[in-house]
This record gives structure tokens, sequence and C-alpha cells, in this order.
């Protein structure tokens, strides 16, 4: 099934693809969020995280250790490692921070200018800040719990009932996202 994940600062949330309704109405459902249960689940933050590129420096921390102490490092230095390897990282961030746009955004700014010339700067920027994706949650058949792709994956059984598609959840009970 595929849906809208929406990003507002630290908080995210999935909403329905719009679809067009009787008299050309937009209807559109909040299918989860990561502060409450939604209409389909709860959303995982370090899943919709992922999705969005946020970087998760515990991780990325782990994972340096992991590659560079068995080969050139001692073991019981790691914690100290790991500490420089944070500062490194958040000391990049902050140097970077008035960095954030690339030369394909630029482009998009100046061609949005020449067709809308009366955008204000902070329109420019959010529209260069990227806080949809398009999404798709992950669906299993809710008797056998196999990955369904299609209405046509579902099987019929014995007694002409056709199986449920259902969200598939982790281990937190939260959906599984994936991006489009």
């Amino acid at each position: 099934m595929k849906a809208k994940l929406i990003k507002i600062n630290d908080y995210y949330y999935l909403q329905e693809l719009s679809k067009t309704g009787i008299g050309g109405s937009q209807c559109e459902r909040t299918l989860g969020t990561t502060n409450s249960q939604g209409e389909l689940g709860k959303l995982s933050k370090q899943n919709c995280d992922e999705i969005f590129g946020v970087v998760d420096v515990e991780k990325l921390v782990y994972q340096s250790t992991e590659e560079v102490l068995p080969h050139h490092g001692d073991y019981r230095f790691k914690n100290v490692y790991e500490e420089y390897f944070k500062e490194g990282f958040n000391k990049a961030i902050e140097l970077n921070k008035d960095k954030v746009f690339t030369l394909s955004n630029l482009r998009k700014a100046f061609n949005s200018l020449e067709n809308h010339p009366n955008r204000t700067f902070t329109e420019l920027v959010a529209l260069l800040q990227q806080t949809e994706i398009e999404v798709e949650i992950i669906m299993k058949n809710s008797r056998t719990g196999n990955i369904v792709k299609h209405d046509s994956d579902l099987e019929w059984d014995e007694d002409g009932l056709c199986d449920r598609a259902i969200p598939k959840l982790d281990s937190q009970g939260c959906l599984i996202l994936k991006k489009i």
C-alpha cells in the first residue's frame, strides 16, 4: 500500500495518498504517527529517520568501531575512540550547517523563480527542504503471513473466503515502511 510520509521537525505522520472522491473532493486519512497509534498503527521514529536520511550517530560510531579497531586499534581505548568519533562528527555537522543545499537544489530554486517571480526567500527555502516522501507500507497475508505486493497475491481458501492484506509490524509493533 502506497502512502505519503510527512516530516515536521522531529515528528512524522503517514497519510494516505490523495484519491478523488465523489464530487471531486480529496480524501486523505492519517494512517499512523510517531507519537500515537494511527488508523493502521504507530510509526517507528528510527524507520522514518532512515527514510529521510537522518544520521544515527550511535549506529555510525558502532559500525566504525567494529571496522577500525580489529585492524588498527586496541580495544582498551574503545570508549575514547567512540567519544572522539562523536565529537568529530558533531563538529563536521556544525561546520557544514550553512551548506545545506546542493547545486541541484539551486537549479530547482531558480526554475521556481522563473515560474513564480513573486516567491519570497522563505518560500524558496521551504520548497527546497524535503518534508514529504512517498513510501510503501509493507503488507502481509492475514492467514499465511507472506508479504503481499498486490491484491492478486491474496489467496482464496476452500470455503471461498479471501485472505486480507494487513500491515506487517516490526518487533515494537510499528508499521514497516519502505521508500519508493
